[in-house]
């Protein structure tokens, strides 16, 4: 029985990761196949929790980041048994939003790397991991402009450091690096072109 293709789209906040996986789900339906979006934090109970997390300052940054880090490896393995692999399993395609990737890039940051790989291990490697790279005087006009609740991870001066942890550990996950600084259909015909290099579709 065929299976569904499981995709992860990654980028800083601001970056149109979140419009990119959105785009390339419907990019699939449109071809025929059916197609799932999700993100994480998934909407299960610790995914819920982190959301908690995120929209905290936290007076103990450092316990917040192993904190954080163990509940994003938790939420994943949640999120991958219960809502992505009994869609693979139907032929169904699943277009994440954030991965394994986010959880190397962010916690890794002051965290030893190793550690975050450890607490991942058992989460299934995507068929494909797509970056989307905006620098952050683009990715912050987004983030103003969508008007969300700021969240721990939003300052400008944590957002380059993120992006060079992005950009440098793309080749551990094989991503796929696509530029996401034009307007979203731009980004979304450079990021289908650049998939359809790696996949059959």
């Amino acid at each position: 029985m065929e299976r569904g293709r499981f995709i992860v789209v990654e980028g800083i906040d601001g970056s149109g990761s979140t419009t990119q996986a959105k785009y390339l789900c419907d990019y699939l339906k449109a071809k025929g196949r059916e197609c799932y979006f999700t993100a994480e934090p998934s909407t299960g109970p610790v995914g819920k929790v982190i959301r908690q997390f995120l929209r905290e300052k936290g007076e103990k940054p450092q316990l917040l980041s192993h904190i954080l880090a163990l509940s994003f490896s938790a939420d994943r393995l949640y999120h991958y048994e219960y809502e992505i692999l009994p869609r693979l399993e139907k032929n169904i395609d699943v277009i994440s939003d954030r991965y394994v990737l986010s959880s190397l890039v962010y916690q890794g940051l002051d965290l030893p790397q190793g550690w975050v790989k450890e607490i991942n291990r058992y989460a299934p490697n995507p068929n494909l991991t797509v970056l989307i790279d905006a620098p952050e005087e683009i990715a912050s006009e987004r983030r103003l402009k969508r008007g969300s609740e700021p969240e721990i991870f939003d300052k400008s001066d944590l957002q380059i450091q993120l992006r060079n942890r992005y950009l440098q550990l793309a080749f551990t996950a094989q991503a796929i690096v696509v530029d996401g600084s034009s307007d979203a259909q731009i980004v979304s015909d450079r990021m289908i072109e650049a998939i359809k290099q790696v996949l059959d579709f």
